[in-house]
């Protein structure tokens, strides 16, 4: 699989948007026959890592086994995630850690390699440099993420000390999604109003500054899609991965 921009774009008319918001769409931002084979490799994988937060800590289960659980060990689980994000920073959903994956050798020769060899390639490179007028931008990392009925990531603004993140990107992969499932990307106000939300779609890419408050809406339980996307940012500085 070759990913591939489209570069057909007009980026002047971009960046201008970037710079005078702090946030831009780029609609078919994928040549179309790239972004098809795209969700078609990721909406058939299985392993998946739920994710959430347990007293400030990270956590990552199989979402396999999570599934096997009988129904008050499920429900336990949704009551501790709930509880824990009525006053704290919280997140629930699944992810597949591509970033990770292609940088410690963890899947030689499968696809996710590609994708991560196609974000940091100096055409995709140059192509987000020139949006956001920053040539400060060195590597992107990323993660593919999948929110189904339940599912969210409130209140944060990604910048975490030390990580040098210029800006936040989403490659939306969602098909046929409907506004009323929620999952949107809302962009927030210094009130924590929302200035700009971003409904799932498919071949659009969300480009967002670091740092700005933003969460990704909950997931409807009548939702019977999934929100799919790969998400992750712009760095500057040294790639800590890479030797």
């Amino acid at each position: 699989m070759k990913l591939e921009l489209n570069k057909s774009k007009k980026l002047e008319k971009l960046k201008n948007r970037y710079l005078d918001n702090g946030y831009v769409k780029v609609e078919n931002a994928l040549l179309s026959e790239c972004a098809e084979e795209l969700y078609l490799n990721i909406a058939k994988q299985e392993k998946w890592n739920l994710v959430f937060r347990n007293k400030g800590i990270h956590q990552d289960f199989n979402s396999i086994d999570v599934q096997g659980w009988d129904k008050k060990h499920k429900d336990d689980l949704i009551e501790l995630i709930h509880n824990q994000a009525k006053e704290n920073f919280q997140y629930f959903y699944e992810t597949i850690p591509v970033y990770d994956i292609y940088y410690d050798n963890l899947m030689p020769g499968h696809f996710f390699n590609e994708i991560v060899e196609f974000l940091n390639n100096e055409d995709t490179l140059n192509y987000f440099r020139e949006i956001l007028a920053a040539p400060e931008i060195t590597f992107l990392d990323a993660q593919i993420t999948r929110f189904k009925a339940g599912h969210f990531l409130n209140r944060h603004n990604d910048d975490v000390q030390g990580k040098n993140r210029v800006a936040a990107f989403v490659i939306n992969l969602s098909k046929e999604w409907r506004t009323d499932w929620g999952g949107a990307l809302h962009i927030l106000n210094n009130k924590l109003e929302i200035e700009q939300s971003f409904v799932p779609s498919f071949n659009e890419i969300n480009i967002f500054k670091v740092p700005v408050d933003h969460v990704v809406g909950y997931v409807s339980p009548f939702a019977n899609g999934e929100r799919l996307s790969i998400t992750g940012w712009l760095r500057s500085g040294k790639n800590p991965k890479k030797l």
